[in-house]
């Protein structure tokens, strides 16, 4: 099979031993790395097999743990909305004609004010001009409407006054209320930052089942093994997130149980 001729006795012995080694070499490396590739594949099967009744658990948990977590989101916005109206009706008729009354006289005395304050900034400009005559004219023009013009700021500071009072027992009055809801704008801060933790968190896991179900299509235990094992992962990492998002949620639902008893009566 081979032919040594040209070589001496002994080299030609050298390389008949070392091909028998290379030989042998070979022969044993084939059922070696067919026997390491098949307990790789059993130790994939054996994780699959192992990490399936903790996996598929930890799903119906985390879509459980979701679920109640949007619940008490909805319940909580529904109560912070009827709270904000709440508080919204206090005095709410009295401000609204106040209101009403205020933007009624401005808009009443706007056309008398417009013209005497143009009157006293013309006058001044001829003044600077050097137009004696013409301001003086201006002048006369502008104290003519002064009195006029006094009774209507005082008539519009009334008016805007009052409703400043009626603004401000308005808001004493829903203070406590208020002051119980301080804590809920910080908590929201806090879930809409976590929620973008979720988000990504979710990516991956998403990506991970889909390896999972090309690997368990093309027979790769192996990849498969690897795919279930990071969206278990991630599973576990939402959990923990969306845990402390219903935390929160709760001091919210808390915050607003108070501020629902300190509402005006």
């Amino acid at each position: 099979m081979f032919n040594f001729t040209g070589f001496t006795d002994q080299t030609a012995g050298l390389l008949r031993k070392s091909i028998v080694i290379l030989i042998v070499l070979t022969l044993w490396a084939g059922p070696a790395q067919q026997t390491s590739a098949a307990s790789d594949w059993d130790t994939a099967l054996d994780e699959i097999h192992n990490l399936y009744p903790g996996y598929t658990a930890l799903q119906v948990s985390l879509k459980s743990d979701i679920q109640q977590n949007q619940t008490l989101r909805k319940q909580n916005n529904t109560a912070l909305a009827d709270i904000n109206t709440r508080l919204l009706a206090t005095n709410a008729a009295q401000l609204t004609r106040l209101r009403t009354a205020a933007e009624a006289v401005q808009k009443k005395h706007a056309p008398l004010l417009q013209q005497y304050t143009d009157l006293g900034k013309q006058a001044t400009a001829a003044r600077k001009a050097g137009t004696m005559q013409n301001a003086a004219v201006l002048d006369i023009k502008r104290n003519k409407l002064k009195s006029a013009a006094t009774a209507a700021r005082a008539e519009v500071k009334a008016a805007t006054s009052a409703l400043a009072e009626a603004k401000a027992a308005a808001a004493a009055i829903n203070k406590p209320a208020k002051d119980a809801l301080a804590p809920v704008a910080g908590l929201r801060k806090q879930i809409t930052a976590q929620n973008k933790l979720v988000a990504a968190a979710q990516a991956d896991r998403s990506g991970a089942d889909k390896s999972y179900k090309a690997a368990v299509k093309a027979g790769d235990a192996g990849k498969a093994a690897a795919a279930m094992k990071l969206s278990y992962s991630r599973m576990t990492e939402i959990r923990t997130l969306v845990g402390r998002m219903y935390s929160w949620e709760g001091q919210i639902s808390s915050a607003l149980r108070s501020a629902e008893a300190k509402l005006p009566k």
